[in-house]
């Protein structure tokens, strides 16, 4: 396992050695995710300490392969020259492990077995029961499938069900994310989590250029057989997501605003019959697409989005433009990204805002007392909308807010219109406002906030708050 540097799941890490050190007398866990977001190197920190531990890889190959790497691996890392017969005299090796001390054994790729050789899942589980399950043992089972995984896991058909926890490793939230940029500013930060997302494996990579966000653009995603110029559709055959066209339509939608299920569809052209069964599919397999009611609001006005950043990037700026970049012309495309990326920044700061109040849920920002049982954001059929919206409804307290990302700073139209919009929300109670920009306030907004007694951000702010969380 090649060496790469380690960022922050601090929570995870300590939730692993806690299993550890707990063991009763065995665990089975599977930690699963999409690929690139770290799955392997959290594991490898985890066993930094472990003195009894065996990890093994599984590599796309022959089954009649499968048990000379294991020999080989054993031989490697534990020192015993042995020749397994099966994968079940493997795991009778590794239980021998276990008789006197606590054991790790790490699978990676595991979901691999069910296409190469489906019976070695079936002897892990004949293994488990009848013996490792006794024994001082700690298995983890690592999965970039997500669609595999579940099927191993999930139906009662599968060898594992009931047999091992699952826990889904996620792309880094903004607040983690944050760490791995210290030298940036704020708004850079903002600009980069935009782009990239939160799987370690991109920003790795975005750390190891050179330039600003739009020269570490050009060389990661524009440049014709650049590192990520095809990471999405990768993932879709990684996952052996048939009908490619089609998830690409619907993040292509989704990514450029089209998210409603009848702008899906126009877009799309994928009938309403079949329609549900690739959203659900992009949600609860990939990831990749969510979706999202207006929080006090009417559950038949609900959105769909992308959720991963990256992807949703890629899919508004780099699906469309492949032509173009496939002819060289990356100039083109790179200019259309500058003009637009203040714009498409602009939606991810939302989210930006949000996580930064749940963060300080139960604290206070700048004498405003946070205290909410959720948040989301609010919208109508008639076009009305809230950046923010945040409630406890035993309290009757809200908290409405807007969220700036652009190069001027706010004016109090966008305090009036807030005010007004206030009013639509049908539910009795105490109204408290917030506004988060960019770039600041002019004089007469802040006049304004203050008559509201509103609490109002700047980049600066937020930049503080985060720390300070």
């Amino acid at each position: 396992m090649a060496e790469k540097e380690f960022y922050n799941r601090k929570n995870e890490l300590k939730f692993l050695q806690e299993k550890y050190a707990n063991l009763s007398p065995s665990n089975m866990l599977v930690l699963y995710g999409r690929r690139r977001v770290g799955k392997t190197e959290l594991v490898k920190q985890f066993l930094k300490n472990i003195k009894n531990k065996f990890y093994f890889y599984v590599e796309v190959t022959q089954k009649s392969e499968i048990l000379n790497y294991l020999s080989k691996a054993v031989e490697e890392q534990l020192g015993d020259k042995t020749v397994f017969k099966d994968f079940y005299e493997f795991l009778n090796y590794i239980g021998e492990k276990a008789d006197k001390e606590s054991f790790v054994l790490v699978i990676d790729e595991f979901q691999r077995f069910l296409d190469i050789a489906p019976e070695y899942i079936s002897s892990l589980q004949n293994a488990w029961d009848s013996k490792l399950k006794n024994k001082k043992m700690f298995v983890l089972l690592l999965g970039s499938s997500i669609g595999m995984i579940q099927k191993i896991m999930n139906s009662k058909a599968g060898a594992l069900y009931g047999r091992a926890q699952k826990i889904k490793i996620s792309p880094f939230k903004y607040s983690d994310f944050r760490l791995m940029f210290e030298e940036l500013s704020e708004e850079e930060k903002v600009s980069v989590y935009s782009v990239f997302g939160g799987t370690p494996d991109y920003l790795d990579k975005f750390k190891k250029s050179k330039g600003d966000i739009h020269d570490r653009i050009f060389d990661l995603v524009l440049k014709k057989g650049s590192i990520l110029f095809e990471e999405p559709k990768n993932l879709l055959e990684y996952e052996n997501v048939r009908i490619h066209a089609k998830y690409n339509a619907i993040l292509g939608a989704t990514s450029s605003g089209k998210e409603t299920m009848k702008e899906i569809q126009d877009v799309t052209h994928i009938p309403s019959q079949t329609m549900p069964a690739y959203l659900n599919r992009l949600d609860e397999l990939l990831d990749l697409v969510g979706r999202k009611d207006p929080v006090l609001g009417k559950e038949r006005l609900g959105r769909y989005q992308t959720k991963d950043n990256f992807f949703k990037f890629w899919y508004k700026f780099i699906l469309p433009n492949q032509t173009s970049l496939n002819l060289g012309n990356t100039k083109l495309v790179s200019d259309i990204i500058k003009e637009n990326l203040n714009g498409y920044v602009g939606r991810v700061f939302e989210d930006v805002a949000k996580e930064l109040l749940i963060l300080y849920n139960t604290k206070e920002i700048k004498g405003l007392k946070l205290n909410f049982e959720n948040i989301g954001s609010w919208w109508d059929r008639n076009g009305n909308e809230l950046d923010i919206l945040a409630y406890n409804l035993k309290e009757k307290s809200f908290l409405l807010g807007e969220v700036k990302w652009t190069n001027k700073q706010l004016d109090a139209d966008v305090v009036n219109e807030l005010y007004r919009k206030s009013k639509l929300i049908n539910y009795g109670g105490n109204y408290k406002f917030l506004f988060i920009s960019k770039n600041g306030f002019t004089q007469n907004a802040i006049r304004r906030m203050e008559e509201l007694k509103a609490v109002y951000l700047d980049l600066k702010d937020v930049e503080e708050l985060f720390d300070k969380a």
